[in-house]
């Protein structure tokens, strides 16, 4: 209990006694950074706890900078608190940096009364620029260049000039209220692509700020180029075509993907992809493909490109060699309608068979060689046109078509001892065994037996020749009242036999 009297009568007299510490107050506005050219007010009062007669001053302490800005004769009484107008303080070019603003009594004597510092604050010339960093713009169009120009407390700077920067050209503004507007006219040769553009801002004080924007010029398209690795092709081959979309400037656009579509000679759409600017469309025609002209419609953002390439009409047929069989198949992408004509050869006779081939492209006849010749072993020699074409098919498959062979080629159409089984008809046995009794082996027999209309006009005429020399015997005979069964020593006397 004396304990907490004593403590008691110590804070009582502690209060009782005046303090000789500061009483200067600055009051400073709510701001911590200016701009070069702005001005600061302050607020100050001093009381003190006797009378005096002195000097009041204010001084401004930087980094590198100090400054006795106000100094002022005052009177003071003894316990009143004294208001003191400070004149604006302006801040310049020296002042840059790191400040705090100083302020201090002293007596009629010189003697230091008291002192007192602001809170530090901050001088720059530093002016800030707000505005989109990435734009977009046209060529031949104008791009309309907005910003906000501030102070670095972020208050609008209401005077100034600008210069923009663009293509190493400058163009010079004004301010409108912490505002800059220019409509800059980028003109239509200006090259597609990410252009820097500066915008600086300066003022009477000397303040500056700049700020670059990346400016990105879009690519106008204007043309599509199709390059086609050739425009003639062949059923069956490859179709190449590099695809590229151009800007105003004729420069490559290459983000750019073109619709590209392939029509037939009818105007049927028959392909349609997305190609990269650049980028090659590539498909294999397919082996009976029509001929004609076809249509390459490339299109970009409302800009077409039309090419044609052309698929030439081929008239051609394959022979595959099976056994007894003969197939014969269009290869080409015409119909194909011609005779064609084999040999078969055995021993010394050659048998000429002629075919009327009729085919839409793909199809297949057969030609079964039982039913054209006597039975044995032959070699099969197909038409010369296709020797040409040998040295890249299978042995037993033979194209034909092409004209163009020479005498060393003629010798590869040739299929050798293929046995072939007699699968003939009687009409056409009895026919093959006349001739080959007439003695007519290699040339007129075989182009009676190619030929089955006339081989069959052959034939009736023969027999009836046969019937009348034979008959007409018979007929004398009978008319001289001879038996035929009497007297047959003359019956056959052009025949020659032997005996077994």
């Amino acid at each position: 209990m004396k304990s907490l009297k004593r403590l008691l009568v110590f804070y009582l007299l502690l209060l009782s006694v005046p303090f000789a510490s500061a009483e200067i107050i600055i009051s400073m506005p709510n701001k911590t950074v200016y701009n070069l050219g702005e001005k600061i007010a302050l607020t100050v009062s001093v009381k003190e706890n006797q009378d005096y007669n002195g000097f009041f001053k204010m001084n401004l302490m930087c980094d590198d900078y100090r400054l006795q800005y106000y100094a002022s004769p005052l009177n003071l009484d003894a316990g009143v608190r004294t208001q003191i107008e400070i004149p604006e303080l302006t801040f310049f070019d020296s002042m840059k940096g790191n400040c705090r603003i100083k302020a201090g009594f002293d007596s009629s004597d010189g003697a230091n009364v008291d002192t007192a510092s602001s809170n530090e604050l901050i001088v720059t010339d530093v002016i800030r620029i707000v505005t989109d960093e990435f734009q977009d713009a046209k060529p031949g169009e104008e791009l309309v260049i907005l910003a906000n120009v501030e102070k670095q407390s972020k208050e609008i700077l209401s005077k100034g000039k600008a210069e923009i920067h663009f293509m190493d050209v400058v163009y010079y503004s004004n301010l409108s209220l912490g505002k800059l507007e220019y409509k800059l006219d980028l003109g239509y040769e200006a090259e597609g692509s990410i252009v820097p553009l500066k915008i600086a801002v300066t003022d009477k004080y000397k303040n500056y700020g700049e700020k670059s924007i990346d400016l990105n010029v879009l690519q106008v398209p204007t043309s599509i180029g199709n390059q086609i690795d050739s425009d003639v092709l062949m059923p069956g081959d490859s179709f190449r075509a590099k695809i590229t979309v151009y800007d105003h400037g004729g420069r490559v656009i290459e983000n750019g993907t073109a619709n590209v579509k392939v029509f037939d000679p009818g105007e049927n759409p028959i392909l349609e992809d997305e190609i990269k600017s650049t980028d090659y469309l590539e498909f294999a025609t397919d082996k009976y493909q029509a001929p004609g002209v076809y249509f390459l419609l490339s299109a970009y953002k409302g800009i077409t490109e039309q090419s044609t390439f052309t698929i030439t009409a081929l008239r051609k047929i394959s022979m595959k060699q099976e056994d007894n069989l003969v197939h014969v198949e269009n290869i080409g992408n015409v119909e194909y309608n011609d005779e064609t004509t084999l040999v078969l050869k055995n021993d010394d006779k050659n048998y000429l068979i002629n075919k009327k081939i009729e085919l839409k492209p793909g199809q297949i006849m057969t030609i079964d060689l039982s039913k054209e010749v006597p039975g044995g072993v032959y070699d099969i020699i197909l038409p010369e046109e296709v020797a040409a074409d040998l040295s890249n098919k299978d042995e037993n498959e033979i194209p034909a078509g092409n004209e163009n062979t020479t005498e060393t080629e003629e010798q590869a159409n040739v299929i050798k001892d293929v046995q072939i089984d007699d699968g003939r008809s009687v009409i056409k046995k009895a026919t093959d065994g006349f001739g080959a009794i007439s003695g007519a082996v290699v040339s007129a027999t075989s182009y009676v037996i190619s030929k089955p209309l006339l081989a069959s006009t052959i034939l009736i005429t023969i027999i009836l020749g046969i019937v009348t020399y034979y008959g007409g015997g018979f007929i004398k005979n009978k008319v001289a009242g001879k038996k035929p069964g009497k007297d047959t020593s003359e019956l056959f006397k052009d025949f020659d036999y032997e005996e077994k």
